[in-house]
């Protein structure tokens, strides 16, 4: 008897944690950078000193995107059987003949670079040859940083994001990384210390700096927008946020983009809102999207 079977909810779980750790950390880089100005830097004067300072922080936020990648694969083959990832052939298996249950982990896994290959084998949709491609690229940074320490490897901030963005889509298609990233936020353990209430607040600012990061054919495809279309405050966020401090993060777009559009579409919390098409009160804004619940402008926010 096995014991300790693991299942597609643990090793999924676990690998999503893996890629929340990266983002975190590269995030964290690109807030801090945002705010360069405010702490009295020109960001173009310092832009190349701080990220080759981030270099170490990058690299290995690479290296754990690949983990969480490897964990989510072996979830999804946990999903068809756990037993596709026993490697050795059953005369090296732990002997069944000495009295005791056999834990799982007695037994040796497939190495990684063979995850995606028994994946397609036993499933009734394969991965794309584009994720495959990848994934083996991926693997190889990954070991070039891992074996060399890093030393002559570059990693660019948007190398990170993108891979996240790519590989949670892929493995997760029905899934949104922008909400989940808050959900991840909502539930962090300094959310117990209080926040929790700026998740909102962290998850739109991340976002809105990854919409101006990343290029216009990336941005419709991770986030579901278009990037050269006019962005509106989104109400549902904004409802949620912290505002004491202001907000001002427009990642809404209207649906479909009409001047007589009634919806807004926000790719943080993934939905669509009702607005009401008529001019803005507040003196000085040309806005004319209206939220229907509390009337507030989404250009002005007023």
């Amino acid at each position: 008897m096995i014991t300790n079977l693991p299942t597609s909810v643990d090793f999924c779980q676990s690998g999503n944690e893996l890629l929340n750790f990266a983002w975190d950390a590269t995030s964290n880089l690109l807030t801090e950078f945002d705010q360069a100005d405010y702490y009295g830097f020109d960001k173009s004067e310092v832009s190349d000193k701080y990220w080759a300072a981030a270099r170490r922080t990058l690299t290995t936020s690479l290296t754990i995107v690949q983990q969480g990648v490897e964990l989510i694969l072996k979830g999804k083959i946990c999903e068809i059987s756990p037993y596709l990832l026993l490697s050795d052939p059953p005369s090296r298996w732990p002997s069944p003949y000495e009295g005791a249950p056999i834990d799982f982990s007695q037994f040796r896994t497939v190495d990684a670079q063979d995850l995606v290959r028994i994946y397609d084998t036993f499933s009734t949709a394969r991965l794309s040859e584009e994720f495959s491609e990848r994934f083996h690229s991926l693997r190889e940074k990954r070991n070039a940083i891992m074996h060399t320490v890093g030393a002559g490897v570059s990693v660019q901030v948007t190398e990170v994001i993108e891979a996240i963005l790519y590989m949670h889509k892929a493995l997760f298609p029905s899934e949104n990384w922008a909400t989940t990233r808050r959900e991840f936020l909502m539930n962090s353990p300094d959310s117990e210390l209080g926040s929790g209430e700026y998740a909102t607040n962290r998850a739109c600012w991340e976002f809105s700096i990854v919409r101006e990061l990343l290029e216009p054919a990336q941005i419709r495809y991770f986030m579901g927008v278009n990037k050269k279309q006019r962005a509106y405050l989104c109400p549902a966020c904004l409802g949620d946020a912290n505002t004491d401090a202001g907000f001002e993060f427009k990642l809404a777009v209207l649906r479909p983009k009409s001047p007589t559009a009634t919806l807004v579409y926000c790719p943080v919390c993934d939905a669509e809102h009702q607005v009401i098409r008529e001019d803005c009160a507040e003196d000085g804004c040309l806005g004319n999207v209206i939220a229907e619940d509390g009337g507030c402008c989404l250009t002005c926010g007023r």
